[in-house]
């Protein structure tokens, strides 16, 4: 299941541009709890809880780790406008990045995968939080963007 959550990562991080951590964690979140308001289960073996900037799991830092050592995803530093520095990740066209394989990601699941990464093309980091905040499982715990309610609580994806 460790594979499957790179696989998601690197699929992300190959189909939406530009990516950061807080993309890629807003974005495996929205997958995941898609794949499980559809009857499914989540697609990641990510354990979300609430964090100050919306839906987090810390283990996305060993996976983007290791996939950067594996020269699968690549790091570019970049800066905002106010000269604040961030990392963007990009898929590594070359090398034995080519060769990578999504096996683990089903027929189904790479439907939804798309399917959300396509509706929210074009959002950022912000706007994807304000999306993940708007969420049940955030709903259902009382969390509201800038607040620091039942910070660290674990999320139900199930919440209704």
């Amino acid at each position: 299941m460790k594979e499957k959550t790179k696989q998601l990562l690197v699929y992300i991080a190959k189909n939406y541009d530009p990516i950061t951590v807080t993309t890629l964690m807003k974005l495996s979140y929205l997958i995941d709890l898609t794949a499980t308001t559809r009857g499914g289960d989540q697609i990641s073996t990510f354990s979300y809880k609430r964090y100050k900037f919306g839906p987090f799991d810390k283990k996305i830092y060993t996976y983007l780790n290791d996939l950067v050592t594996k020269q699968i995803l690549i790091e570019d530093t970049t800066y905002t406008t106010s000269a604040d520095e961030y990392i963007q990740y990009k898929f590594n066209e070359e090398n034995n990045a080519k060769e990578f394989k999504f096996d683990d990601i089903n027929t189904r699941e790479k439907k939804i995968i798309d399917e959300v990464l396509n509706t929210l093309r074009g959002c950022g980091a912000k706007a994807l939080t304000l999306i993940a905040y708007k969420t049940k499982p955030m709903k259902a715990i009382g969390a509201t963007f800038g607040g620091e309610e039942n910070l660290s609580v674990a999320l139900n994806l199930k919440a209704k």
